[in-house]
């Protein structure tokens, strides 16, 4: 039972490593209660906490170095819990914005290892299930937030930030049931790895950073402008665009178990694979011109992000040596968020470039970077073996399930 509680505590981190973005439909009642606040500066709730990410996920490793993982992670999850609720009980703006980079910095605290916890702790087979079940976590996880959020809304937007309570039990969680040596290494182990560096990334690991920020820079584009896309072919309204993407939740969870499919029979291309969802999603997004068919670029975008971004940390496994995991997931995880954060402004270059502001451009010009991805990630998973890690420093398992 312990061991299974263990693996629950684990896999429920992935759900906060993107809940920022799970009271996002609070947004239109608060321009209602600040109306001397203008709207831009309101809709910064949603991104503000990118940059507590982007500071915090290559500092936690620091911290990590300090006070141990563990607590690293519960006081990830501590200031989430101050960040999220904060909004609950002021009407004071300021404080709400500093609120929500609070949950940013809590959040960056968290996310690297909510995945890089799962490769110190887990191999073969059993890495790759809990991988792929991250996926899944986080994908229903974000579901569930969002949709509690969206009801409690109907008893004003502040109710909705109540659900960051959620925090609470999880945190006693990961108290009892994550070990309190997690991420620790042996002194046995650090002589055998006196040489290799915690903190040095690996030339391979900022190839697959460069692939993560292209990705999420990509991908992001449909966040900024499906809906226009929508709405400016004429085939659905605003609020359908929504709905259609409420169904990306659900596609990242399919995406969880397609990945520990596709890993155990593919590894080398799990990364193509991904792109190539991706591809395909754009290209129909482009054409489309119903919301069938956008229904099912925006399933396929889901699954395509989950197994993207769990094939980068199964790479990162095979691409470095064990002390150098954590530091590696944090670099990836920054320079995913950091394209995230720039994707507004990358499409609105490209199409400033091309001279061409139609909604579906953008989605024209993100299958031309997906399939470029997509054809290096063929060409890298061909020549697999010349890119994994050689030296035997790998860590034994702390937890076996």
């Amino acid at each position: 039972m312990k061991k299974i509680m263990t693996r629950f505590a684990i896999l429920i981190l992935s759900v906060f490593t993107v809940s920022a973005g799970a009271t996002a439909a609070t947004l239109p009642l608060m321009m209602k209660s600040f109306p001397n606040i203008s709207a831009t500066t309101i809709e910064l709730l949603m991104t503000i906490p990118s940059l507590g990410i982007i500071i915090f996920t290559p500092i936690s490793n620091l911290v990590a170095d300090l006070i141990g993982v563990k607590r690293t992670i519960m006081t990830g999850l501590a200031l989430i819990f101050i960040g999220g609720v904060i909004p609950a009980i002021t009407m004071n703006f300021s404080l709400i914005l500093i609120s929500r980079i609070v949950l940013g910095l809590g959040t960056g605290l968290l996310m690297s290892f909510s995945q890089s916890l799962i490769i110190q702790l887990y191999d073969g087979r059993d890495q790759q299930k809990m991988l792929g079940l991250s996926s899944v976590f986080q994908g229903l996880g974000m579901f569930v937030m969002t949709y509690s959020a969206g009801i409690l809304l109907n008893s004003g937007w502040q109710m909705s930030y109540w659900i960051y309570l959620i925090v609470l039990p999880i945190i006693l969680l990961v108290g009892i049931y994550v070990p309190k040596t997690v991420g620790m290494i042996s002194e046995a182990d650090a002589n055998q790895n006196k040489a290799n560096d915690s903190k040095k990334v690996d030339g391979k690991i900022w190839l697959l950073a460069l692939f993560a920020f292209m990705f999420n820079a990509t991908f992001a584009f449909i966040s900024i402008k499906f809906a226009l896309l929508v709405v400016s072919r004429n085939y659905g309204t605003a609020s359908d665009a929504s709905t259609l993407l409420g169904l990306m939740a659900f596609a990242m969870a399919a995406g969880g178990f397609i990945f520990m499919y596709v890993q155990k029979n593919w590894f080398q291309y799990t990364t193509a694979i991904g792109l190539g969802f991706a591809a395909v999603a754009f290209l129909m997004l482009t054409i489309s011109h119903s919301l069938i068919l956008s229904a099912i670029g925006v399933i396929l975008v889901g699954i395509s992000v989950s197994i993207f971004m769990a094939s980068m940390i199964a790479n990162i496994n095979r691409m470095t040596s064990a002390s150098q995991v954590a530091f590696s997931t944090s670099v990836v995880m920054t320079c995913a968020n950091v394209g995230t954060l720039l994707s507004p402004y990358l499409a609105k270059g490209i199409s400033s470039l091309f001279n061409n502001l139609e909604p579906g451009f953008t989605f024209e010009a993100g299958l031309v970077i997906f399939a470029v991805l997509f054809v290096i990630a063929a060409f890298a998973g061909a020549n697999y073996s010349k890119l994994e890690h050689t030296e035997s420093d790998k860590l034994p398992n702390n937890v076996k399930a």
